[in-house]
């Protein structure tokens, strides 16, 4: 018998991971964020991190260190 999780826990993991990443995104911890986010994105696919990660990656696409520091 293998302990494959359900498709409940698998969203409520994903949540978890969810939640997690904006914690952590709340932090200024970018990089720990998107990691959850991504997380949360492989046990399900249709959680609000889908939204979160690609709101993370434009943001951070558009982030350019040269113009904070003339």
């Amino acid at each position: 018998m293998t302990n494959t999780p359900t498709e409940n826990e698998k969203k409520a993991q994903a949540r978890v991971h969810y939640e997690r990443g904006r914690r952590f995104w709340q932090q200024g911890e970018r990089g720990k964020a998107i990691s959850e986010y991504n997380e949360a994105v492989a046990l399900d696919p249709e959680s609000p991190a889908a939204t979160a990660l690609q709101m993370a990656n434009d943001i951070m696409d558009f982030f350019d260190p040269n113009q904070l520091n003339p």
